[in-house]
C-alpha cells in the first residue's frame, strides 16, 4: 500500500490530490516507522494551512504530535498540540479532540507537569462520559490513576484503576488490560502490598497469553523486576530488569532504559558494589537528562545524593541533593497542589451537580408516579363497577356454555368410540403390511439366491459347451462346419459374460462396504491393461488425466466396478468411422463439498435413446452392438448407489457423450447394513 502511494505521489495532478496522498501515508506508517510517518505528517499539516483544510489540518497537526511523543520530542509535541486543539473543538471534530485532550496529558505527565496533565486527562473523562463509550472511559480512568501514582498518592490511583478494572470486566473489555494489571502492580507494591504486586504483574502475562507487545514485557519484566526488588529477592529482581533492559534498548525505549538502570543502580548499592551504581546512574541520568522525564531525573539525582554520601563523597552528594530539591520544589510546588486541588474540586463540582441534576429528576419521576397512582385509583373504581355489569352477563353465558358443554361431551363420547374403531383398522392394515414387506423380504433373498445358483450351475455346463468348441475348431476342417462352431463358441461367451455379470449384480446387492484410501491411477491404469488384453481398436485414441491431489475414502471394489463399466462401455461403442478419429478422455478430478467427479467423454456412435434414465434399467440396451443384454450400466448404477454417489448422462456442447459419477467424500448411511461382504 506504502509503495503504491509514494508511486501515486510522484504523478498527483494538483495539491489537493498530494495532501490526500500524504495523509494516506502518514496512517499506513503510523505505529510502523514513526520517523516516516513524522514526516508526511509535517508535510500533510503544511499542506493543510496552506489549503485551509482544517479538517485535515487538525488531525495531521494530531499525528504529528504523537509521533513527536514516541521520539521523545516532549516539548514540541506539547506545542503543535496545543496549537491545534482549540481549532479542533471550534469546528467540532471531536475523535481528534478526545485524542489531543489524551495526548496532551500524557506529555505534561512524562514532563512531570501533573495539575495540566490531570486538567486534560478530567477534560477527555467529561467528552467520553458524555458520548458512553465504555472502552475509552477505561483508558482515561487508567490515565488519570497514572498521575495520582506520579503525584504518589498511591491510594486515590490504585481507586481510579480498580474503577477502570471494574468497567472492563463488566463490558467485556480487553483493550489495554494487560498493561492496567501491571499499573496496579506497581500501586501495590508502593503501598508495601508486595504479594498483590506480584501477582498483578503476573496476571498481566497471563492476560496477552504469550503473545504480549514488546511495550508489555518491558513495562511488565520491569514490574516484577521492582516487586522481587520489594520482596528483598535481590537476584530475581535483578534478572527480569535486565530482561526489561534488553527489549528497552532493542526497541529504543529511553524511558523505560532510564526506569531499568535507576533499579538496577539501587540493587547494586544495596549490594554494596558502589562503583556498578554509579556506572548505572550516570548511565541513566545521560539518558533522561537528554529527554527531560523530570520525575525520573529527581529520582537520579536522590540515589546519586545518597550513593556519594554513603561513599564519603560529600561534595558530590551535595551538589546532587541541591539538584534533587531544587527540580523537586519545581515540580511539586505550592502553586501545583493548589492547581491539582482546584482542578480535582472542579471534577467533583461538576460529579455534583449531575447527581443533583439526577435526584431532581428522581424526585420529578416520583411526583408523576402518584398522579398515576391517583390515575390508576380512579380507573380502578370505574372497571368495578364494569365487572359487575359483566357478572350478571356472564353468569347467563356460562348458564349457555353449560348446555353445550353436554352436547360437546356426548359427542366427544362418539367420536372415541369411532376413534378406537380406526385404531383397530389401522392396526390390522399395519400387520397387514409387516406380513407383505417380509413376504416380499423372502421373495428378493429367494430371487437373488436363485439367480446365484442358477448362474453358477449354467456356467458349468456353458464351459463344457465352449471347451468342445474349442476341441472342435481345432479338428473340424469343413469351412461351413468351422463357421457355425466360431458362431456358437462367441454365442457362449456372451451368454458367460452376462451370467458373470448377473452374479456381480448379486455380490452387490449382498456386500458390505468397506473403505479404504483409493488411488484413481491405479484403479484406471489396472482397468486400461484388462482392456489392452482384450484388444483395442488400433484408431482409438484414449487419454487420461487424473488430479493428483484427490483425496477420498471409499469400497475400492465397487469404485472399480463403476469405472471398469464406464469404460469399458465408451470402448466398446467406439466410432468406427474412417472420416472420425475416435477418442475416449477419462478426467477424474474434486467434485463439489469433498466429493469426486469421474467423467468418461466418447465421440462414438452416441446414445439415441430418447430418456437417458432408461439406460441405467436392467435389460436396457442403448445399441445393438450391446453384447450384454444391457447389464453393464445397470451395474454401474447399482454400484455408484450402494457407496451412496450419483451417476449420470450429458451431452457436451461439442455433442459428444459423456457420462459422470460423483464419488461422496464420505460414507453414507447406506454404509452401515450388516450383510456379508462381496465374495
Amino acid at each position: 500500500m506504502v509503495d503504491s502511494l509514494l508511486s501515486e505521489l510522484q504523478t498527483a495532478p494538483d495539491e489537493q490530490r498530494i495532501l490526500k496522498i500524504k495523509a494516506q501515508l502518514a496512517d499506513e506508517l503510523f505505529d510502523i516507522d514513526n520517523q516516516m510517518c513524522l514526516r508526511y505528517a509535517d508535510e500533510a499539516y503544511q499542506m493543510a494551512t496552506k489549503l485551509g483544510d482544517s479538517t485535515r489540518l487538525v488531525r495531521m497537526a494530531r499525528m504529528k504530535g504523537q509521533m513527536l511523543r514516541g521520539l521523545d520530542r516532549l516539548q514540541e509535541s506539547i506545542d503543535i498540540l496545543t496549537e491545534v486543539l482549540p481549532i479542533a473543538r471550534r469546528n467540532n471534530l471531536r475523535e481528534d479532540y478526545k485524542k489531543i485532550l489524551n495526548a496532551l496529558a500524557i506529555v505534561h505527565t512524562f514532563q512531570a507537569d501533573y495539575d495540566k496533565a490531570l486538567e486534560y486527562h478530567f477534560q477527555s473523562l467529561v467528552v467520553r462520559q458524555e458520548e458512553g463509550n465504555k472502552a475509552e472511559i477505561s483508558i482515561t480512568l487508567n490515565n488519570i490513576g497514572l498521575v495520582y501514582f506520579k503525584l504518589r498518592n498511591y491510594e486515590a490511583a490504585l481507586k481510579y484503576y480498580d474503577e477502570c478494572l471494574a468497567l472492563k470486566k463488566e463490558n467485556g473489555i480487553t483493550y489495554d488490560l494487560d498493561a492496567l494489571y501491571i499499573n496496579m502492580g506497581l500501586c501495590y507494591g508502593k503501598l508495601h502490598r508486595y504479594i498483590e504486586a506480584r501477582e498483578s504483574m503476573e496476571q498481566a502475562f497471563i492476560t496477552c497469553d504469550g503473545k504480549c507487545s514488546d511495550a508489555i514485557r518491558i513495562s511488565g519484566e520491569y514490574g516484577l523486576g521492582i516487586s522481587y526488588f520489594w520482596l528483598q529477592n535481590l537476584p530475581e529482581a535483578d534478572k527480569h530488569l535486565n530482561i526489561s533492559l534488553a527489549i528497552a534498548r532493542r526497541v529504543g525505549d529511553k524511558l523505560y532504559q532510564g526506569e531499568n538502570l535507576t533499579v538496577m543502580a539501587e540493587i547494586a548499592a544495596d549490594l554494596n558494589d558502589n562503583v556498578t551504581a554509579e556506572k548505572l546512574l550516570t548511565e541513566a541520568e545521560g539518558i533522561i537528562t537528554e529527554l527531560g522525564y523530570n520525575e525520573l531525573l529527581m529520582n537520579i539525582y536522590l540515589q546519586f545524593s545518597h550513593l556519594y554520601t554513603k561513599t564519603e563523597s560529600f561534595e558530590q552528594a551535595s551538589k546532587y541533593q541541591s539538584r534533587y530539591i531544587h527540580l523537586k520544589d519545581s515540580l511539586v510546588s505550592e502553586e501545583l497542589v493548589k492547581s491539582i486541588a482546584k482542578i480535582q474540586t472542579n471534577f467533583a463540582e461538576r460529579e455534583n451537580i449531575a447527581t443533583i441534576a439526577s435526584k431532581e429528576e428522581a424526585i420529578k419521576q416520583q411526583r408523576d408516579l402518584n398522579a398515576a397512582v391517583v390515575v390508576i385509583a380512579v380507573l380502578a373504581g370505574l372497571l368495578i363497577l364494569v365487572l359487575q355489569f359483566g357478572n350478571r352477563n356472564i353468569k347467563r353465558v356460562n348458564a349457555k356454555l353449560s348446555e353445550a358443554k353436554e352436547v360437546i361431551q356426548k359427542q366427544n363420547a362418539e367420536l372415541e368410540i369411532k376413534n378406537r374403531q380406526l385404531d383397530n383398522e389401522v392396526d390390522k392394515k399395519t400387520l397387514d403390511l409387516a406380513r407383505v414387506n417380509q413376504s416380499l423380504k423372502q421373495v428378493n433373498d429367494e430371487l437373488d439366491n436363485f439367480i446365484y445358483k442358477t448362474s453358477h450351475d449354467i456356467r458349468g455346463p456353458l464351459a463344457s459347451l465352449k471347451g468342445m468348441c474349442n476341441v472342435a475348431l481345432m479338428d473340424v476342417k469343413d469351412p461351413v462346419a468351422l463357421d457355425y462352431l466360431k458362431k456358437l463358441d462367441a454365442t457362449a461367451e456372451r451368454l458367460n459374460s452376462i451370467l458373470t455379470r448377473l452374479v456381480i449384480i448379486n455380490q452387490i446387492n449382498n456386500s458390505k462396504i468397506t473403505t479404504e484410501k483409493i488411488d484413481f491411477n491405479v484403479i484406471v491404469n489396472d482397468v486400461l491393461m484388462l482392456e489392452k488384453k482384450k484388444g483395442l481398436p488400433q484408431e482409438l485414441q484414449i487419454n487420461t488425466f487424473i488430479d493428483p491431489d484427490l483425496q477420498i475414502e471409499s469400497d475400492k471394489e465397487l469404485v472399480r466396478i463403476v469405472l471398469e463399466n464406464l469404460i469399458d462401455n465408451a470402448i466398446k461403442f467406439y466410432n468406427d468411422s474412417e472420416r472420425i478419429q475416435s477418442f475416449i478422455h477419462i478426467h477424474i478430478g474434486k467434485g463439489e463439498n469433498g466429493s469426486v467427479r469421474a467423467r468418461v467423454i466418447d465421440n462414438g456412435i452416441g446414445i439415441s435413446e430418447s430418456s437417458p434414465g432408461k439406460l441405467f434399467q436392467m435389460f436396457s440396451r442403448a445399441s445393438e452392438r450391446s453384447e450384454t443384454g444391457g447389464i453393464g450400466l445397470y451395474i454401474t448404477k447399482t454400484a455408484t448407489e450402494k457407496i451412496g454417489g450419483k451417476v449420470g448422462l450429458l451431452t457436451t456442447p461439442e455433442g459428444y457423450t459423456e457420462f459422470y459419477v460423483i464419488f461422496p467424500p464420505v460414507p453414507s448411511s447406506a454404509w452401515d447394513r450388516a450383510v456379508p461382504h462381496m465374495a
